[in-house]
């Protein structure tokens, strides 16, 4: 078979590949040379002073350490400024849980106690109708029905009162101060003024009238207690004030609770106790005016 085209011919001396170079063999002294003795100079060197500086890394790590001991609690404090962020939401779910849904609780107990009374009244009533039909046969009634009575009987009477002081209380329904005039006399006026009125009765000489010394007092001791005596009048005369004030309306408060209820024994005492102190507030005042007549006599007889 031919070949066509150019055809060349080389001789087998002149191959292309090559053999590679013999490599030159070691140098007899490699390892005693005075660069591996600086090399290893500067290692020792170096890790001299990484050695170094670890040391100083480690006494500032002992020193922060001693100072706060969660320096490096990284954790702890993401999980506290975590929980500061969270804990005003908590806070918040739970102040409107005991402000919304405690007041629904009661209220709901409440509507659910006057379902109970109004059914209880029902079967009254059908239970009257049918009393005739059996009225041969006994009739039981548990412990436990009867505890259930008891209990409607005391919340009922609680809801009575409690709607009686609201109607007292109301500022709507009130045509004048006699209320609040009331208070104020029963904490200005006999706080401190009860007891000094007791110790002055305590004081008072069983005839009535204080004796006039044989030898009378000087003109200086009749200024001073002329001094005193108008000062005493003068609170008195307040005092007496609102006793008046507070007499009114202790006859007002008196009136009312009697149209309203009855029954209410616990406010009719309450009422008894303040004429009581106001009687007594009246003794005082009679006895100092008595006392001040008596002196400006004993001044008059100088």
């Amino acid at each position: 078979m031919k070949k066509y085209g150019l055809r060349l011919r080389f001789p087998p001396a002149l191959n292309t590949s090559k053999p590679s170079p013999p490599r030159p063999p070691p140098p007899a002294f490699a390892f005693c040379g005075g660069d591996d003795e600086d090399d290893i100079e500067r290692e020792i060197s170096r890790q001299a002073s990484k050695n170094k500086s670890l040391q100083k890394v480690e006494e500032q790590h002992k020193k922060a350490m001693e100072e706060d001991p969660s320096v490096f609690d990284y954790d702890g404090v993401y999980d506290e400024m975590k929980g500061k962020i969270a804990r005003p939401k908590v806070q918040d779910r739970t102040e409107r849980k005991s402000k919304y849904i405690e007041t629904l609780m009661e209220k709901a107990k409440q509507r659910e106690r006057e379902h109970e009374i109004v059914y209880e009244r029902k079967l009254l009533k059908e239970r009257s109708k049918d009393d005739h039909l059996f009225a041969d046969k006994e009739k039981f009634v548990t412990s436990a029905y009867k505890k259930k009575l008891a209990e409607q009987a005391k919340w009922l009477d609680e809801e009575r009162l409690r709607q009686i002081r609201e109607e007292r209380d109301d500022v709507t329904k009130k045509s004048d101060l006699s209320d609040f005039y009331f208070g104020l006399g029963e904490i200005v006026a006999f706080g401190a003024q009860s007891e000094d009125a007791t110790k002055r009765k305590e004081q008072k000489p069983p005839g009535g009238t204080s004796a006039v010394p044989e030898h009378g007092p000087t003109e200086k001791n009749a200024q001073t207690d002329y001094t005193q005596d108008t000062e005493k009048d003068d609170t008195q005369a307040k005092t007496s004030s609102h006793t008046q004030n507070s007499e009114q309306a202790a006859e007002l408060t008196t009136s009312d609770v009697t149209v309203k209820d009855n029954d209410d024994g616990d406010k009719l005492a309450a009422v008894d106790q303040s004429t009581e102190r106001y009687k007594r507030g009246d003794d005082a005042l009679a006895s100092a005016r008595e006392r001040f007549l008596t002196r400006k006599r004993a001044r008059q007889q100088l």
